[in-house]
């Protein structure tokens, strides 16, 4: 197993989720179900989550990028969670943010070891899961 073999699978139980490789980049299976109420309907959504990270250096560096969907009630507790773990942002990172009265879309990106990248998303998708909204992680 080459080093992007074992820290795809090393990503993978951090995130618990399959991860598969392509082309030099490591796509992260997870997908989150979201139950969004928009006026007096309900809408049950399974979305993919766009987790990977591709250009792996041999000091461990790789771009790390995610697109992630959040209820806007979810964004606050997303925000500080990311922003606050113990794990530091590195430098490198920026982040884009898409709203709509239903959805928030984060789309991140980071030059950091991707397993840093992952246990801090991982960490944050755990709060949410606790928040005890209608939102499933598959």
């Amino acid at each position: 197993m080459n080093g992007m073999e074992q820290l795809a699978e090393k990503v993978g139980l951090l995130m618990k989720a399959e991860t598969e490789l392509q082309s030099g980049k490591c796509q992260v299976k997870k997908k989150r179900t979201l139950e969004i109420r928009a006026s007096k309907s309900c809408f049950i959504c399974k979305l993919d989550m766009d987790i990977s990270f591709r250009h792996l250096k041999e000091d461990g560096i790789a771009l790390n990028e995610a697109e992630i969907y959040l209820l806007p009630e979810e964004f606050p507790v997303f925000a500080e969670n990311f922003w606050n773990h113990p794990i530091p942002l590195p430098t490198n990172y920026s982040q884009k943010m898409k709203t709509n009265p239903n959805l928030v879309c984060i789309r991140m990106e980071s030059k950091e070891p991707p397993e840093h990248f992952a246990e801090r998303l991982e960490a944050v998708l755990e709060v949410l899961e606790g928040l005890g909204h209608q939102v499933y992680l598959n």
